[in-house]
């Protein structure tokens, strides 16, 4: 069986609440949402003299996106995920915190809904955000499907 390792294991902190579900197994989703500034931690990119970019599978998209996270690609997303085995779930920041080692059972992504539960779509025009039903791009999410919990570190046991 695979142990959880600092290279196939992403740290996540997270909330009392949806931490106590995941251990109830109520809740078997976590999701986190792909910014410019978290991409690098959810999805394998490469790094060569200077240049960095992500890599995609080109059988899901009919051009280089040019590393574009927020592309829509007809609800496709063409990134590939870093495969995590495992999360460590820590509640909060404080040094004495609940936590958790999860099993990840599989990575999928998807785009944000609206309130009508349709995908976030959007258009760019300069610094603009312009909500468009049929827009370019979308937020998109990295959703991690949970299994067992293998390891778990409670406040209440210390």
């Amino acid at each position: 069986m695979v142990q959880p390792t600092s290279e196939n294991t992403l740290y996540l902190p997270i909330k009392q609440k949806y931490f106590d579900e995941i251990l109830s197994g109520k809740k078997d989703k976590e999701y986190r949402e792909i910014k410019d500034t978290t991409a690098l931690k959810y999805l394998e990119s490469w790094s060569e003299n200077g240049q960095r970019g992500l890599y995609y599978i080109d059988t899901l998209i009919d051009q280089d996106p040019l590393g574009e996270i927020c592309i829509y690609n007809n609800g496709v997303y063409p990134f590939s995920p870093i495969p995590y085995k495992f999360l460590h779930l820590a509640v909060g920041y404080a040094k004495e915190r609940d936590e958790a080692v999860v099993e990840v059972t599989n990575i999928t992504f998807e785009p944000l809904k609206t309130k009508e539960g349709k995908d976030a779509r959007f258009d760019v025009a300069g610094d603009d955000f312009i909500p468009n039903p049929e827009g370019f791009f979308c937020i998109w999410q990295v959703v991690y499907h949970l299994g067992k919990v293998v390891e778990t570190n409670l406040k209440k046991d210390k």
